[in-house]
């Protein structure tokens, strides 16, 4: 998961981002969400010091307060150090001052071209995403997922269960704050999981590490997104030994 933040001190700029970062999200399905879309510094770092995930930041650098973009950057840095830092603003002149703080800036985007704006947000935002994959895989285990032609990768860390569809040849894929329809077999995954998971029921494959407990007297195992997922007689012996 990444979280999205927007740090803009211009109400009509601010809202125009924040309308381009949901509908990328919306239209590629990407692995995101808008965490906070705001004019205070400080409420940004509020919201980061609550979160775990890796970050990707749109930063205005005159930011009329008492820090400004870099100032800002340079804070971010201290608390996420992987994530992923854009300047969005009206000062070309400034770029090259981005290197002198040192922030490791991904992009630097220029608000005197409005008609390009959409495009390279879109553009950061595949390439973060393409980006984070590869972290993904290179520091915890990780699944993809094919989906309407393209390739998503979800970390087992957010993956609560696997559950059949009630479309032929589908699975539902629920991660901590949705759900993906796709293509698959549950025995595949199942072999591909392996005992990180544990099937519970011949339509669900849960996360063992995302349990949150079990009520064997009433057959159910409650997740810790407090999801609830059916554990059948057959295999209710598996469950208690496994878990």
């Amino acid at each position: 998961m990444i979280d999205v933040y927007i740090c803009e001190d211009i109400k009509e700029q601010r809202d125009v981002l924040a309308h381009y970062v949901k509908a990328a999200i919306l239209i590629q399905e990407y692995d995101m969400k808008l965490r906070i879309s705001t004019d205070k510094p400080e409420e940004l770092i509020e919201q980061l010091k609550q979160s775990k995930n890796t970050g990707l930041y749109f930063l205005d650098i005159d930011l009329k307060s008492s820090k400004n973009g870099l100032m800002l950057a340079k804070e971010i840095r201290e608390y996420d150090p992987r994530g992923f830092i854009v300047f969005v603003t009206s000062h070309s002149e400034m770029s090259f001052i981005t290197f002198q703080y040192k922030v490791e800036a991904l992009d630097f985007i220029l608000k005197d071209e409005p008609q390009k704006l959409q495009h390279r947000i879109c553009e950061c935002m595949e390439n973060v995403n393409q980006k984070y994959a590869k972290i993904s895989r290179g520091s915890g285990k990780t699944i993809t997922i094919t989906r309407g032609g393209r390739k998503i990768t979800l970390s087992y860390d957010d993956i609560m269960f696997f559950e059949t569809s009630v479309n032929e040849h589908k699975l539902i894929v629920h991660t901590i704050n949705k759900s993906m329809e796709f293509f698959g077999k549950m025995k595949d995954i199942e072999d591909e999981v392996g005992e990180d998971f544990i099937r519970c029921h011949r339509a669900y494959l849960v996360n063992k590490k995302n349990i949150e407990e079990v009520l064997y007297a009433d057959k159910l195992i409650i997740m810790k997104n407090r999801a609830e997922c059916p554990i059948s007689h057959r295999l209710l012996g598996q469950v208690k030994n496994q878990i």
